[in-house]
C-alpha cells in the first residue's frame, strides 16, 4: 500500500488569490470607461453666451392666478407678449408688469426659425433671471 502522503495524494492546497482574472477585467472595464468618456462630454466645440446675473428669488403673492405666458421673438428683435409688440428693451422694462398680478406656471417662448440663437438666449436667461425656471420652448411638428 504505500506510498501516500495523506488523504489528499500529495497535492497541497493553494491558498493564494489567482491574480489573472481580477487583472483583466479592471483592464477591460478601463477600455471600456476611456472609449466612452469622450462620447459623455456635451460640448460640441461652440462658445456659449455667458448669463450676466444671478437668479432673482420669486415669492408668489397670495392673490396670484396660476396660469401660462405665451412670448415671441421676431426675426427683426421684437419681442410679443400676449398681443402687445415691443423691442427687446421695452420688453426688458414691461415685463415685470405684465407678470405683476399673476403666477405663472409656466412661460411657452415662440421664436421664429430666423432669430438668433444670442437673441433666444438672452430672452432665456432674463426669465430665468426674473425667477421663471418653467420655459417651455415651442416648435412646429413635421
Amino acid at each position: 500500500m504505500g506510498g501516500g502522503g495523506g488523504p489528499s495524494g500529495g497535492r497541497k492546497i493553494v491558498s493564494e488569490i489567482n491574480l489573472t482574472p481580477l487583472i483583466d477585467t479592471l483592464l477591460v472595464l478601463l477600455i471600456v470607461f476611456m472609449v466612452t468618456a469622450p462620447a459623455i462630454s456635451r460640448t460640441v466645440g461652440v462658445r456659449l453666451p455667458k448669463a450676466q446675473s444671478s437668479t432673482a428669488p420669486r415669492t408668489p403673492s397670495p392673490s396670484a392666478k396660476i396660469d401660462f405666458l405665451t412670448v415671441g421673438l421676431k426675426p427683426d428683435g421684437g419681442v410679443i407678449v400676449e398681443t402687445q409688440e415691443y423691442s427687446l428693451d421695452e420688453f426688458f422694462e414691461q415685463f415685470p408688469s405684465h407678470v405683476k398680478e399673476r403666477e405663472l406656471e409656466k412661460i411657452f417662448l415662440q421664436a421664429d426659425r430666423t432669430v438668433q440663437y444670442a437673441q433666444l438666449v438672452k430672452v432665456m436667461v432674463y426669465l430665468s433671471d426674473q425667477g421663471h425656471e418653467n420655459i417651455g420652448l415651442v416648435f412646429e411638428e413635421k
